[in-house]
């Protein structure tokens, strides 16, 4: 119970923790590189980048939003994959069963990060945003300060498709 004047805490949950990703993306990814795609490819890709240190290749499932013609936006609140793509290196995707190359551009101010999650609301409507995960309502547009909260658990990736 709250005293009067004080706010209650929401209550939301965080992120599920890693080697549940981890577990999902060995069955996931085989998934969507098949013929059997379909299910999974409206809202997942698969990104392939090279690790900054290491020079190592790694393919990960990741959700995307189409966006403007030739560009998909991926959110992400995991750091791992979005640090390799600073700097814009060419990156590989597959998409709905076709592969493309892209060059990302890694968005982690939080006012821009703003703009296109409220971009974002206008755009798809609250439903598509609440589905964003990130706390946004799912029956009206989001408050300022709810874009706000949402970009601070977020980072975001416009890839620009090349090819």
């Amino acid at each position: 119970m709250t005293n009067p004047g004080q706010s209650a805490a929401v209550n939301r949950p965080g992120p599920p923790p890693p080697w549940i990703f981890r577990f999902a993306n060995k069955i996931i990814r085989p998934l969507l590189a098949s013929p059997f795609h379909k299910p999974l490819s409206g809202r997942l890709m698969l990104l392939t980048y090279t690790g900054r240190k290491s020079g190592r290749r790694f393919t990960i499932p990741i959700g995307y939003f189409d966006w403007d013609p030739g560009t998909v936006l991926a959110l992400s609140s995991h750091l791992g994959w979005v640090v390799n793509l600073r700097g814009g290196p060419t990156v590989g995707l597959r998409i709905r069963g076709r592969n493309h190359k892209a060059v990302p551009v890694v968005i982690e101010e939080p006012g821009e990060i703003v703009a296109v999650l409220k971009e974002f609301a206008d755009r798809k409507g609250p439903k598509a945003a609440k589905g964003l995960m990130l706390g946004l309502p799912g029956d009206r547009q989001p408050t300022q300060q709810e874009l706000r909260d949402a970009a601070a658990r977020t980072r975001l990736v416009r890839f620009q498709l090349t090819a």
